[in-house]
């Protein structure tokens, strides 16, 4: 059979054998404890609500919204579908703004005619930081700190991580830096939400030496 070859076991168990098998390799392995009911306290009392959007159209969209409370990441809601017009992606957007009140929006960069379409809808539109590694690098260690949860009913998203996983390496080489690029739209979305969130500047009393933040 052909896609036992082309797959890896537990995605081949997965999908054809009714057996759930960890991913070897996975990118974020995300401790079950860490995937939590959702809780409307921790959206109202949140510091800051954002949300990446990683661009498609045969290729799903996608949209990762998620809160800072506490000094931790909460993946709140996720939106992921194909044949989607700009337009009907805005309007979307703008859904989500209403229902969790979302102050900014971090997009993939790669394509600034959309950018400058959610712009004009007046969308609040933020410079995103595209750096793969970097940005992965920030959330397993939020993941290890205990610091990153994700809400259960984001059944999109958990699919997603449970199947984001580096290439195999060869010949006992390590597994390579960037993951798989497969299925992985609400994984990009929330890498531009975390690793580009910059809180606004504040000014700082003199005895605390000037102006500063902390990014997290």
């Amino acid at each position: 059979m052909k896609e036992k070859q082309r797959l890896r076991p537990e995605e081949f168990a997965r999908r054809y054998e009714g057996e759930f098998k960890k991913m070897e390799g996975l990118v974020y392995d995300l401790p079950p404890e860490q995937i939590i009911t959702p809780n409307l306290d921790i959206v109202k009392k949140a510091e800051f609500v954002g949300a990446g959007i990683d661009w498609g159209f045969r290729n799903p969209a996608a949209i990762s919204v998620g809160a800072l409370w506490d000094n931790a990441w909460y993946i709140i809601d996720d939106w992921k579908e194909s044949g989607r017009t700009t337009a009907e992606i805005i309007q979307v957007a703008k859904n989500k703004v209403s229902e969790f009140r979302i102050q900014r929006f971090y997009p993939d960069p790669a394509e600034p005619d959309r950018i400058k379409e959610c712009k004009n809808a007046g969308l609040n539109i933020a410079d995103t930081n595209n750096d793969v590694i970097g940005g992965i690098s920030t959330i397993q260690q939020l993941i290890k700190d205990k610091r990153f949860f994700v809400f259960d009913i984001c059944r999109n998203w958990l699919d997603e991580q449970s199947k984001y996983h580096y290439p195999e390496g060869q010949e006992g080489k390590p597994f390579k830096d960037e993951p798989e690029k497969i299925d992985d739209h609400l994984m990009s979305g929330t890498r531009y939400l975390i690793y580009s969130y910059q809180p606004i500047r504040t000014e700082m009393p003199k005895t605390f030496g000037g102006a500063g933040w902390d990014r997290y």
